[in-house]
């Protein structure tokens, strides 16, 4: 496997070694200011009851659990490894019921219908087989008016690291916000930031 390749599959699915050791620290230091700008617009409460998709390293993860002191946070990632990490990490909070961490794919999620007020994702919409289907069954575990934040950066700023050539699927904006339509989440907007290697954005909607 070349270099391109296998760094492309770890930022994917974060596995063995270099999953745990390098892969997530690397997740948690490159989306810093991603996940800076999906709190901000986030606007969590107290008592919200959170569901993260892909959380690598738990960086957002934490980051909530300092404001989401009444309710609850779900970490959903299908990296065993990313998942062993953040057992360690948050193991204090989670024997408190305070998060919960689960395996799963975005498109089969083990929740009932009607549970999170709140949804984020940060760098994982480029994985994903089918993003309808994945919008799909996001909306279905959100509780109604419950919000949605897809957070990426577009096509023209991943074409620019040539490890996506190897299994990413890059997005336009209008494409994301679009999709957000499509899967039947209303008020959908776009909010734009910047980080390191260019811009990003923030697709928000409401169930």
């Amino acid at each position: 496997m070349s270099t391109k390749k296998f760094i492309a599959a770890q930022l994917r699915k974060p596995s063995g070694f270099f999953g745990r050791f390098i892969t997530v620290r690397f997740l948690n230091l490159v989306n810093v200011p991603l996940n800076r700008l999906t709190l901000e617009i986030l606007q969590l409460q107290p008592d919200d009851h959170v569901l993260e998709i892909g959380f690598g390293g738990g960086d957002l993860i934490a980051r909530m659990a300092r404001i989401v002191t009444h309710g609850h946070i779900t970490g959903a990632d299908f990296s065993i490894d990313a998942i062993e990490v953040c057992r360690k990490r948050f193991d204090t909070l989670m024997d408190v019921g305070t998060i919960e961490l689960r395996c799963a794919s975005v498109e089969a999620l083990p929740f009932n219908a009607d549970t999170f007020t709140k949804a984020c994702t940060v760098n994982t919409i480029y994985f994903w087989p089918d993003p309808l289907a994945a919008l799909g069954q996001i909306r279905r575990v959100l509780k109604q008016e419950g919000t949605l934040l897809v957070c990426f950066s577009p096509r023209a700023v991943m074409e620019k690291q040539e490890f996506t050539q190897h299994g990413f699927t890059l997005f336009e904006p209008e494409e994301v916000k679009s999709l957000l339509s499509k899967a039947g989440f209303r008020d959908v907007q776009l909010v734009f930031g910047r980080h390191r290697f260019g811009e990003c954005v923030v697709a928000k909607g409401i169930k």
